[in-house]
């Protein structure tokens, strides 16, 4: 039985997936740690790279409504990606499992290259997303089991750096790109990295002998499970998709939704209780060392961030009324935070061997930047009152950091790969809820000031909507109307904050309560 005093254990995952070596010393290939490097930046950039380009690409094919979905459905395969990965791990191991995602990843990106429609990029995307899930996730699974522990939070801090710097730079870089050589041939450029990835992999990366009856040792998929984990994921992402939209059909379809995700939720969890041995989920698992906590901490944590991160560009645009570019150089502050935070944390964690207390202080000093944001942003803040925003983004990664840390040291034995995979599927789900939940409360009461202070008549309604849809139509209106309409949007950008520090409020009693693991 684990307990606090249990030393950290050489976590096992498949038949051919223990690594061999002391707890003191990384097996870690340095060739094989660079590609990681190379993958982790190349998911991360290709979500970021269709958000500057999407509409462009299905302009392309005549179906401009169905831009979004490009984006959608990469985050619904990566969502759906995730938990496949543990359990596809445990029977047929890491080394098998990697080659599938870095190859998926290249198939995804050339059939989006190829499409001849739009549903065939779509689909490609969806693809993608699968792939770009066991580019990271795994990976982060592999380097627990391949390092000491002091030096997982070092390699994992680079790993959430890297791809942290692709996300970033992956919607300029799209740009740039679609403009240069067309979006076709950027989409194809990224299967010829995937397959460098792939090959390094294939070369570098141990792979133990099995030992004993393969077949034996191999537990069954769930495949029930699975596909009503990818229907109930595959609801919860197009409802996310759906919010904000006011329409008749779009509540019905709201609703219909709920109804889908209730049920088939309710069945997932049946399955995974009673008619299967190897759940993808094992709910034991959620009331052991208290996973479970770690995983609702992570929902909040990348709500609370994400929701930060969505609404900067808008606040730059309608407030200090800055141009694409200039907002992209301000937006610049976001990598630099996470870069800093994810760093320099690792860092204290690798030096001291503890973790609690850090995760403690970088949380009262996110709360204490949302509160400052939350009474400075809304006065029209100056230019050094960025230092906001900045430093809770930096003290946010340090969060996901310390509290990876802790998850990796209190993984029972042989749930490395299921743990990791629903670590990462619970930031996928606060990611997906503070992209679309913030921004549409604080649209929902923009639109509201916009009526107190406009009013209700035709050429007020008109004006309104105009603004809602466009973040530079205000400047084409008169001096005092301009004015009226951002001392809207700054009463309306209080909620922002105000919801990211309830977030990470909801956090601290989840990291007050979980004990301090030992990392030696």
């Amino acid at each position: 039985m684990i307990d606090e005093t249990t030393p950290l254990r050489e976590a096992e995952c498949g038949p051919d997936t223990t690594f061999q070596g002391s707890n003191d010393r990384s097996n870690v290939d340095r060739a094989f740690l660079l590609i990681t490097q190379l993958g982790a930046f190349l998911a991360g950039a290709d979500d970021s790279f269709f958000i500057s380009t999407h509409d462009h690409i299905a302009s392309s094919f005549g179906q401009l409504p169905l831009g979004s979905w490009l984006l959608t459905a990469y985050n619904m395969g990566y969502s759906i990606g995730l938990p496949m990965y543990g359990r596809v791990c445990d029977v047929y191991g890491y080394k098998r499992t990697l080659l599938v995602a870095y190859a998926l990843f290249s198939v995804g990106c050339a059939l989006t290259g190829l499409a001849g429609n739009i549903w065939v990029a779509i689909t490609g995307r969806a693809v993608s997303g699968i792939g770009a899930a066991g580019m990271v996730d795994l990976i982060s699974v592999i380097l627990t089991d391949m390092a000491p522990p002091k030096e997982v939070a070092i390699l994992r801090s680079y790993l959430m750096m890297v791809a942290t710097i692709g996300a970033t730079l992956g919607a300029p870089l799209g740009g740039i790109l679609a403009d240069w050589i067309g979006w076709r041939w950027s989409s194809l450029a990224q299967s010829p990295v995937g397959i460098l990835c792939f090959a390094v992999a294939a070369r570098r990366l141990p792979s133990v002998p099995k030992k004993g009856d393969s077949d034996e040792r191999r537990p069954d998929l769930d495949i029930p499970g699975l596909c009503l984990l990818m229907v109930t994921i595959g609801s919860i992402m197009i409802l996310c998709h759906t919010l904000g939209e006011s329409e008749p059909q779009s509540r019905l379809m709201q609703i219909s939704l709920l109804v889908v995700i209730l049920i088939s939720s309710l069945l997932f969890g049946l399955n995974e209780k009673y008619c299967t041995k190897h759940p993808l989920m094992p709910l034991w698992l959620f009331r052991t060392n208290g996973i479970g906590f770690v995983f609702m901490g992570q929902i909040f944590t990348t709500f609370s961030l994400f929701s930060s991160i969505v609404t900067l560009m808008g606040f730059f645009v309608r407030v200090w009324n800055h141009s694409t570019s200039m907002s992209g150089l301000f937006f610049m502050i976001v990598p630099v935070a996470a870069v800093m935070g994810s760093g320099i944390y690792g860092r204290l964690i690798g030096r001291s061997g503890k973790y609690k207390k850090l995760a403690i202080g970088s949380l009262a000093g996110g709360m204490l930047s949302f509160f400052l944001m939350s009474l400075r942003w809304p006065e029209d803040p100056s230019f050094w009152e960025l230092a906001y925003p900045f430093f809770a983004i930096f003290t946010i990664y340090g969060v996901l950091t310390t509290q990876f840390v802790g998850l990796s040291a209190s993984i029972p034995k042989g749930m490395n790969a299921t743990t990791t995979t629903i670590y990462y599927l619970s930031q996928q789900f606060g990611m997906m809820l503070g992209f679309t939940l913030t921004p549409a409360v604080n649209r929902k009461i923009f639109t509201y000031k916009l009526k107190q202070k406009l009013g209700t008549s035709t050429q007020a309604r008109q004006t309104i909507r105009s603004v809602l849809k466009d973040e530079r139509f205000v400047s084409s209106l008169p001096g005092p109307l301009q004015l009226a309409v951002r001392t809207c949007f700054l009463q309306s950008f209080r909620i922002v904050p105000i919801i990211c520090l309830a977030g990470l409020s909801l956090v601290l009693p989840i990291v007050c309560y979980l004990p301090e693991w030992p990392l030696e």
